[in-house]
């Protein structure tokens, strides 16, 4: 059986819309296309070890304007952090920004401060959407942290409750 696409309304509505899948008689493998990275399906499994999965593009994310990006997202934790942004396309990212964010709302603008942190707008962006970690990304050696515990702060600030995810190309 190939499943498209499955989505619900509900926790409880998605947990029963699988349980129907995996009773359809005769159906021995479930190919199962384009869920999200921290897709709760593994853990509803009786034999996880099962799973195959395979991890592919989808949502790609560029900041053409990083002041204005930063400030129209919310931040799960509210602190400030000082960031170097480099960037090869858009000259005008090239800067240090102060970020002040809250899950109410955010300021950034440029600074002459001593940047918190150091990293390529390519970077900024997967962080952005809560693709990957602060920590993650300096641990691969995409952000230099400047300012000790900054990785921590930002990680904190830029969390997020689900991981990026769009079932459709575009």
């Amino acid at each position: 059986m190939v499943i498209n696409e499955l989505m619900a309304e509900t926790k409880e509505a998605s947990r029963a819309l699988w349980r129907f899948c995996f009773d359809v008689d005769r159906t021995s493998t479930i190919e199962a296309l384009k869920r999200p990275l921290d897709d709760p399906l593994p853990w509803i499994l009786a034999d996880p070890r099962r799973l195959e999965r395979s991890t592919r593009d989808g949502v790609w994310v560029r900041l053409v304007d990083v002041p204005v990006a930063l400030e129209l997202r919310r931040y799960l934790q509210e602190d400030s952090l000082v960031l170097k942004i480099e960037d090869e396309i858009c000259p005008w990212n090239q800067a240090v920004f102060e970020l002040q964010g809250s899950s109410e709302g955010a300021t950034c603008k440029p600074t002459g401060s001593s940047p918190d942190l150091s990293l390529n707008v390519r970077q900024l962006a997967s962080a952005y959407t809560g693709a990957v970690s602060f920590s993650t990304l300096a641990s691969a050696g995409f952000v230099e942290e400047i300012t000790s515990g900054a990785l921590l702060r930002a990680d904190c600030m830029f969390g997020s409750q689900y991981q990026p995810w769009s079932p459709h190309n575009f």
